[in-house]
């Protein structure tokens, strides 16, 4: 049993906190997680702006970020992996740029960032992006036909 906390910062009909939920779930257990709590924000441009300045030092926008924890607080049932915050005008603009549906790019930032909270990068080295990446595309292709 998983812990998935959704905090909608911007109004989106098409992506609501159940379907972040569900989709959350089923790529946790593709991971073959369990008991652990992830937290996924949805925002807006100007707020994952702030942030990956403030963080990254890179006053841009971008489609996703994480902030991994990977702590077992005590006596907490759950091991905290961190937090996901993905632009939601980002995304759909993202989505319309590569080809795929809104709900799709939303279900690969998912993965993407929830990657990163287990320690995958794709940026310092290039054996690491194509493990990453390849881990990635299994699950989205997995996945994109549930949405």
């Amino acid at each position: 049993m998983n812990r998935i906390l959704v905090n909608k910062e911007i109004y989106d009909r098409d992506i609501t906190k159940k379907f972040v939920k569900e989709i959350t779930k089923k790529i946790l257990e593709e991971l073959n997680l369990d008991k652990v709590e992830v937290s996924i924000t949805l925002t807006d441009n100007d707020r994952i702006r702030e942030l990956n300045k403030n963080w990254r030092n890179k006053d841009k926008e971008t489609d996703v970020l994480s902030f991994p924890i990977n702590e077992k607080p005590l006596r907490y049932r759950y091991t905290v992996l961190g937090d996901v915050i993905i632009s939601i005008p980002f995304a759909k603009r993202q989505a319309e740029e590569i080809g795929y549906s809104y709900k799709e790019e939303i279900l690969r930032l998912l993965i993407h960032g929830i990657l990163h909270l287990l320690g995958y990068d794709h940026e310092k080295d290039e054996k690491e992006a194509e493990i990453m990446f390849s881990l990635q595309d299994r699950i989205f292709n997995k996945l994109k036909g549930e949405i």
